[in-house]
């Protein structure tokens, strides 16, 4: 998805600004739309790659006007809204206009919430899911498709040739399960580029190497 989010490797942004020390949230409603999405998650249900979906979808205007924890909000009622749990009319005024199915969105305490957050979810599968379709130290092409929902491969990379450097294992793919297609296991692997292949001669370090962990389906073989 060609989409304002993907801003990587764009001139005219600036460079990034590296903030030392952890991150300290600046307003208690930054604090609040981060424990919703958190909390949310699980009733609903949604998942970390649904909810970046949703934000991907933002107008770019609105984008990048907006805060990161605004973006985060309108992700979290988008998907409130496709799960029944509610509409544009109670999001708006805060009114409750119908009851929830709560055959399909089970109630969930406080402490089961918690519990899940300190659980985590396992995103790996057992090596035998899935046969490896690339070794360790081949080279690839990143495909050049730009899929219209979400995709884990940065628009600088498309089309650049790369070597594998370590097969991670099998894991779900981001781009069905952002879509609610399923897990879809596949390898994902550690692909090293060349500055210079990326950017060329221009390049601040052209021999400097990046790392970018890929899943197997954004891979060609030369």
């Amino acid at each position: 998805m060609h989409g304002i989010h993907d801003l990587g490797g764009m001139h005219g942004f600036g460079a990034i600004p590296i903030v030392e020390g952890d991150y300290v949230f600046k307003h208690d409603w930054q604090r609040r739309s981060f424990g919703l999405a958190q909390a949310l998650a699980g009733p609903t249900p949604f998942c970390a790659d649904m909810h970046r979906y949703k934000i991907e979808q933002i107008a770019p205007i609105d984008y990048l006007r907006m805060d990161y924890f605004e973006k985060w909000a309108i992700a979290t009622s988008e998907l409130l809204k496709d799960a029944g749990l509610a509409n544009a009319s109670e999001l708006r005024t805060g009114k409750k206009e119908f009851d929830v199915d709560l055959a399909r969105h089970r109630p969930t305490g406080p402490d089961a919430l918690v519990q899940a957050m300190k659980q985590g979810v396992q995103l790996k599968f057992p090596a035998e899911t899935r046969s490896p379709g690339f070794t360790v130290g081949e080279k690839i092409r990143v495909r050049t498709d730009a899929p219209a929902g979400h995709t884990r491969v940065p628009r600088y990379v498309r089309g650049r040739v790369g070597e594998i450097v370590a097969d991670h294992g099998v894991f779900q793919f981001a781009d069905t399960v952002a879509r609610g297609q399923g897990p879809s296991p596949q390898h994902c692997y550690a692909v090293a580029f060349a500055a210079a292949a990326l950017w060329g001669d221009d390049a601040e370090s052209p021999s400097d190497l990046l790392f970018l962990d890929l899943a197997e389906a954004y891979l060609d073989r030369l």
